[in-house]
């Protein structure tokens, strides 16, 4: 085959060189030697024609066999370019894939020249699919992919906690997103976004409870939610509680917001002193210049301040600790300015400082708690307690006892977690979660008699799973024993073996077993609170079988929603000014992708 390519390609160059040489002597290029006999011809000198014609052919004749081996050579080259493999274009598509997918990139990029020559320097042998065949072919068949995958996960599923939240885009198209969180065999959390879907009806309890019980039934879920959690508005909750029935918390980080803004009116003009100064500093080019230069000249890394958003406290500690730990930079600053700015004393710089510093421990556990590849249900109890211990230990403090507003900042805290998260201990699925904590036990429990429930719901449970394998023995026994009766006679080594075994039964009754399990957990030391309690698990499924059984139901429980906010946020990153005219069907595809594709490898 080759050969015969070969052979055509040379007849047709051999072609092309006769038909360009003849153009040439017809038509000949000025060369070297066409030159030399004009200048002959000017210097008065004379040659026959023959010869200058000789001369003028020369040169133009080898040009041309030369462009014409190079014709040949690009030729052969094209021919002999290794063609991809339809494996080899389907990797190479569903790289380009995740270029939309987890970087927000636009499809319309595909029409661009830079990058489509940036492609083909890359590979001359790919050929760029078109925007309409990404759109309608690739995206739709990986997501079906990934879509069986996702069903398949979630047939291996013991128990699933949900998260759930609403969403309005800059569209003013309304989106619902629900996440499902659960441990595999190997104590591994997972998380897998099960839908964003678009509501088109109001939000009221019955609708949103109506759009939940849908999705999960969709991929076959129902009976398997351990937990759902919510943020703290009343239509979602009534959602849950009152129209599935399901057990609900709610949004940790939700309800340590709701806890700052109680607080933040004993705080609040002096706040308002260091957001006008910090709005100042982002409006003012000159201003702000000013305070990057102050911060180099003193030997320091310039550092913007940054400015809160109202819904969120956090973000309004970020703006009192930037600003704090900027204090002499923009005293020096604000004094060459010449601008009507707050001015701030002495003590209202102390009292920022101490605010920051009983602030830290709120903004370190609403950080720890939102975390979604690892366990977050066993630390709310562990965090409330030592939140409030904290706020006591700080209201016996001299500095903070002789400052009001910090005083009654504390006071407020601690009112506030007293009201909102005052009876944790006493809710089913966070005890349990932090009593099956290899870190935390039952140490964790302040409320002893709180500590005492928990340990015995769970030893009923180990009592029933114990029931429940002793049931399966009697009947496998039994039937194992009138099929050997029917059987002819036959006569091995194991048999007297079987008998000791069929003999043997288990001291105590399951109570008393389930019981000895969870006193020999108790008994063995508390790990690290640095340590994964998903891997000590995993080393231990042996030695407590059926804890560890447990765990895999309730170890997947979270403590906040945080994970569908992060869906609405890659959603804001999807609906760019270069992408706004996404329809929602594509939205909801890229979002669902974005979170499982990696999660079903």
């Amino acid at each position: 085959m080759l050969k015969c390519v070969l052979l055509l390609l040379s007849q047709l160059d051999i072609k092309l060189f006769l038909q360009v040489t003849e153009k040439t002597v017809d038509d000949p290029v000025p060369g070297p030697s066409r030159i030399s006999t004009l200048e002959s011809q000017n210097n008065g000198s004379t040659k026959s024609s023959v010869d200058t014609e000789t001369a003028t052919n020369e040169f133009p004749v080898s040009h041309v066999i030369k462009s014409s081996a190079q014709i040949f050579e690009r030729r052969i080259s094209s021919y002999l370019m290794k063609k991809l493999s339809v494996s080899e274009t389907q990797k190479i598509n569903n790289e380009l894939l995740k270029m939309f997918i987890f970087d927000y990139q636009p499809f319309n990029i595909v029409n661009d020249r830079g990058f489509r020559a940036f492609v083909s320097a890359l590979n001359p042998s790919y050929r760029l699919p078109s925007r309409d065949t990404i759109v309608n072919t690739l995206l739709p068949a990986i997501y079906e992919q990934v879509s069986h995958d996702v069903r398949q996960a979630c047939c291996t599923i013991k128990k699933a906690c949900l998260t759930t939240d609403c969403w309005t885009s800059a569209n003013n198209e309304s989106f619902m997103s629900v996440t499902a969180h659960y441990l595999d065999e190997e104590f591994k959390m997972n998380s897998l976004l099960l839908d964003v879907s678009i509501l088109f009806v109001p939000h009221t309890s019955a609708n949103l409870a109506s759009e939940t019980l849908k999705i999960v039934e969709n991929w076959n879920l129902q009976g398997k939610i351990l937990v759902t959690v919510t943020d703290n508005a009343s239509n979602i909750v009534g959602a849950i509680k009152n129209g599935l029935k399901w057990q609900h918390l709610g949004c940790f980080a939700h309800t340590i917001n709701l806890i700052l803004k109680d607080a933040q009116v004993e705080f609040s003009c002096l706040v308002e002193k260091v957001k006008s100064i910090v709005c100042h500093f982002k409006r003012s080019t000159a201003a702000n210049s000013r305070l990057m230069e102050c911060q180099v000249t003193s030997g320091k890394d310039a550092k913007k301040l940054i400015q809160d958003v109202p819904t969120r406290w956090n973000s309004t500690f970020y703006m009192l600790e930037r600003f704090v730990e900027l204090e002499s930079c923009i005293r020096t600053t604000v004094a060459l300015l010449d601008a009507d700015l707050p001015y701030l004393t002495a003590g209202e710089w102390k009292t920022l400082q101490l605010l920051c510093k009983a602030l830290k421990p709120f903004e370190d556990a609403t950080t720890m708690a939102s975390g979604e590849n690892y366990a977050t249900a066993s630390l709310i109890i562990i965090i409330v307690n030592g939140l409030n211990d904290v706020c006591s230990k700080m209201l016996n403090s001299t500095d903070i006892l002789q400052d009001n507003i910090l005083k009654n900042t504390i006071e407020k805290l601690q009112q506030s977690l007293l009201n909102r998260l005052g009876d944790v201990e006493n809710n089913n699925i966070l005890a349990k979660a932090t009593f099956l904590d290899p870190r935390f036990k039952d140490l964790a429990f302040k409320n002893k008699i709180a500590a005492e429930n928990v340990k015995r719901q769970l030893t009923n449970l180990v009592a029933n799973m114990l029931h429940s394998t002793g049931d399966e023995l009697l009947i496998n026994n039994q039937a194992t024993g009138s099929e050997s009766d029917t059987q002819e006679l036959k006569f091995s080594f194991w048999d007297s073996f079987d008998q000791r075994v069929s003999n043997h039964k288990p001291k105590g009754t399951a109570s008393s077993r389930a019981l000895l399990e969870i006193n020999r957990y108790l008994e063995e030391g508390i790990i690290s609170r640095k340590s994964d309690p998903l891997l000590w698990w995993r080393s231990q499924k042996y030695n407590y079988p059926h804890l560890s059984s447990l765990v895999q139901e309730m170890g997947c429980a979270l403590a906040t929603s945080v994970p569908c906010e992060r869906v609405f946020s890659k959603a804001g990153n999807i609906l760019t000014e270069r992408r706004s005219r996404l329809n929602s069907n594509k939205v909801k595809k890229l979002l669902f992708l974005n979170c499982n594709w990696k999660s079903t490898k």
